[in-house]
């Protein structure tokens, strides 16, 4: 039976992209550089902030010493906006009010920093997750699973019990990493042509689906 739920933050469970477009769009434009489309900034997530920054400065400014300026103020102007436009995704605080109404456990595992991770669950989402962890400096980021293993010792989750739900490739190779089904979801920032090339084990549409998706899991496995 699974009885843990891990769910991936950014495009799974809260759609963060206006926040985060109109965020770095206006710390590009306080640098005197071209600001990026919300589409574009879809492209750039699932890899963590750095990465995400990095993508955006692609071709603008690559010196590293810039980065670290640019990125400490994108951090700072982020922290103020991204409890403006950001919102859970439809049924998702009906999905998780249900699953912890039966006895499972739900997770947060990020790569969005840490404490704004725990910032945006404990306004959106309060008293609704079991754990949450997002990114700590200095830490490997998803897919690699060194992070995990604290995390999954701290809550007693047994990978045999377990399904990783998300929108990204690093979602889907972190729960095929650590042994565990891996429900992808297509509605989050990835196109589904690029899920289905990782194989999860199963890709849904809507949140409404991930439940049904993950009963169907469970029979398989008996």
């Amino acid at each position: 039976m699974i009885k843990h739920w891990i769910f991936d933050l950014d495009g799974t469970v809260i759609d963060t992209v206006i926040d985060l477009a109109r965020a770095i769009s206006d710390t590009l434009v306080d640098f005197d550089l071209p600001p990026v489309t919300v589409e574009e900034t879809k492209r750039f997530l699932g890899g963590g902030a750095r990465q995400f920054v990095q993508l955006a400065l692609s071709g603008k400014n690559e010196d590293p010493v810039f980065f670290e300026t640019f990125f400490a103020a994108y951090l700072v102007r982020y922290q103020a906006y991204q409890l403006q436009g950001s919102h859970p995704y439809s049924g998702v605080k009906a999905l998780l009010t249900h699953l912890k109404q039966t006895g499972m456990k739900t997770y947060i595992f990020s790569n969005k920093p840490h404490d704004l991770t725990i910032q945006l669950i404990d306004v959106v989402f309060p008293g609704l997750f079991t754990g949450v962890h997002g990114h700590i400096p200095g830490t490997p980021l998803k897919p690699d699973p060194t992070m995990y293993y604290p995390f999954a010792s701290t809550y007693g989750i047994d990978p045999k019990e377990a399904v990783f739900i998300g929108d990204s490739p690093p979602d889907i190779e972190m729960g095929q990493r650590l042994g565990m089904p891996t429900v992808a979801v297509s509605y989050g920032y990835t196109e589904l042509s690029v899920l289905t090339n990782y194989q999860p084990t199963v890709i849904v549409d809507t949140v409404a689906a991930i439940y049904d998706a993950v009963k169907q899991i469970e029979k398989k496995q008996k």
